[in-house]
């Protein structure tokens, strides 16, 4: 079992109740449930958890930090205190988060990649992404092996040069030929779609959704976008 975060929405509400409406919203979920009518079919998910967005805080929406509505977790699992800086929270009415300013970034970031990796890779012939090499270890793995497949990709003179320069490689990014050789409007939304979402999404009518490919990250943000102004997201740490 492992520790993930789930960003759980529940209805507007008293802030003294959100931890409460919290619980009953995770409830259906609990690995030591008495299972019993009208549960969700399929796996169970957790057995602790906690407010906790360590890591993926939202960012408050600049004006609000102080806020009674705002939620941070005071301690960490272990018992260690949370110092969660008044600018980030745990969660709150969807209308203090700043969901913009993580998808601006984001998308500034992949634009600034993709620019620098045209062009350096202009001065060189070009380049075939290692999944190429990966695929023919794998059509003849007796003969072509894996530390070959991954010589050869190191050997193009493109991919040789952008080894040899660290400072690219921290904006690039790893495996730029297959990541940053194609549509940039492409590359853009994913980027912005992938800033905001956590590893599951419990939505207000009680649905637990892995937010496991690109599809469901663009339904993560289009979710928060479309949740009442006061209705809360939150992020929650479980084990499971």
């Amino acid at each position: 079992m492992a520790k993930e975060r789930v960003t759980v929405c529940v209805p507007p509400g008293d802030p003294g109740d959100v931890v409460r409406a919290i619980t009953a919203a995770m409830a259906p979920y609990d690995y030591n449930r008495d299972a019993g009518v009208g549960d969700p079919d399929g796996e169970t998910w957790w057995d602790y958890w906690q407010v906790d967005g360590g890591g993926c805080e939202f960012l408050v929406v600049p004006g609000h930090e102080d806020d009674p509505r705002l939620l941070r977790g005071a301690k960490t699992l272990s018992g260690e205190p949370r110092n969660v800086p008044p600018a980030l929270c745990d969660g709150g009415p969807r209308a203090l988060l700043d969901l913009e300013t993580p998808r601006a970034r984001a998308a500034a970031r992949a634009r600034r990649a993709f620019g620098a990796w045209q062009e350096f890779a202009a001065a060189y012939p070009p380049g075939r992404a290692f999944g190429d090499f990966r695929a023919r270890h794998l059509a003849d793995p007796g003969s072509y092996s894996p530390m070959q497949a991954v010589e050869d990709y190191r050997a193009q003179p493109v991919i040789a040069a952008f080894l040899d320069n660290p400072e690219l490689e921290e904006i690039v990014g790893g495996d730029p030929i297959a990541r940053l050789s194609g549509d940039l409007d492409a590359l853009v939304r994913h980027a912005m779609d992938s800033a905001l979402p956590s590893h599951a999404l419990l939505t207000l009518d009680g649905r637990w959704l892995d937010i496991a490919n690109a599809e469901r990250r663009h339904y993560f943000n289009d979710y928060l976008d479309a949740l009442p102004a006061d209705a809360y997201a939150v992020r929650v740490l479980y084990h499971g």
